[in-house]
């Protein structure tokens, strides 16, 4: 995942409709800001638990609840938009299969502007590991963890986590871009770009890793000249497989390592036609084959967490909704339904 410079006249400075901003000031008056004893520890970190509710859809019909973390913080982006993407989509998640229980991380409100992974990764340490202990959490109680966030820096911390939690852990990660850029193959200067090296031990973060040998990548599309590409061939010799986006659902569920799987999904893996990002990559998931792909993946194997990141909110409500709704497929295809 990567964000190119753009005009700064569209970096989402516009005020959210009315119409969204009552759906996700309604789901953020059910996030407490006083919490018992228990949760005095989590709050001192930054977290505020969301208030325990119903279990939706998606809980019962797997036999597991979920248990949603809403990282509400920058992490590395350069623009707002992502992070009122999370908003939005936690919104749209609470409505479509009742609140859950869960945790908002808080953090930094900003700077949105380019800035160094240099800078981001120590300033953004603690919360991935907040976010990280948090998925760490959630499975060792059993639940499974949903986790939103603005970047895909969050798997800094919550991959090496989760896998602490589950030693047997696949993982199948789905982004338009390698994310395997490292300190020496880096040429933008993001954190988010560098994110799954991280948590594959190329370079180190500080917070831990898993083996690259247990992660399957689909979608990354780099061409030669790209700046991520020296990165995505080397994850193409290091990952356990690479695969274009339009693999078959079939070759997706022969190539995932053995073991219960975590699912990476940054929205760029589908074709811009169908998430028009200034970033997007032609050749892409259609968005019918992104929800049947999940579907699949869900039926084939054992889906004990989800992540969702870089929901790069619109301005044009039609596709804000039309995008935020297919994201909530792709979640309850991952999940249940």
């Amino acid at each position: 995942m990567t964000r190119r410079a753009w005009a700064r006249a569209a970096d989402g400075r516009r005020p959210v409709g009315a119409a969204e901003d009552a759906r996700v000031g309604a789901t953020r008056a059910r996030w407490p800001a006083s919490v018992g004893a228990a949760d005095e520890a989590g709050r001192e970190r930054g977290a505020r638990p969301m208030t325990s509710c119903r279990s939706g859809s998606a809980n019962s019909a797997a036999g597991a609840p979920f248990a949603l973390t809403i990282v509400d913080a920058r992490i590395s982006e350069d623009t707002p938009r992502d992070l009122r993407g999370v908003r939005v989509l936690a919104a749209h998640l609470d409505e479509r299969f009742g609140p859950a229980p869960g945790t908002r991380l808080e953090g930094r409100r900003g700077p949105f502007e380019r800035t160094s992974w240099r800078d981001d990764l120590p300033a953004s340490r603690k919360l991935l590991a907040d976010a990280g202990a948090a998925a760490a959490g959630a499975l060792a109680r059993g639940e499974r963890p949903l986790t939103l966030a603005s970047d895909c820096s969050l798997a800094i911390g919550t991959l090496p986590a989760a896998a602490g939690a589950i030693p047997e852990l696949s993982v199948l990660w789905l982004d338009a871009h390698a994310d395997y850029d490292t300190p020496a193959t880096q040429t933008y200067d993001f954190l988010g770009c560098m994110s799954l090296a991280g948590a594959c031990r190329a370079w180190d973060t500080g917070l831990g890793g898993i083996s690259p040998t247990t992660v399957l990548h689909v979608g990354a599309r780099a061409s030669p000249g790209d700046f991520d590409y020296a990165g995505q061939e080397q994850a193409r010799g290091e990952l356990r497989a690479m695969l274009p986006a339009g693999a078959t659902t079939e070759t997706v569920l022969a190539a995932l390592a053995p073991g219960p799987v975590y699912v990476h999904l940054d929205p760029d893996v589908l074709d811009p036609v169908d998430f028009p990002v200034p970033y997007g990559r032609a050749g892409g998931l259609r968005a019918a084959a992104l929800v049947e792909l999940c579907g699949a993946v869900a039926g084939g194997r054992h889906v004990i967490g989800v992540e969702v990141t870089a929901f790069h909110r619109a301005d044009d409500e039609p596709t804000r909704d039309r995008v935020c709704a297919l994201l909530g497929d792709a979640v309850e295809a991952l999940l249940g339904g």
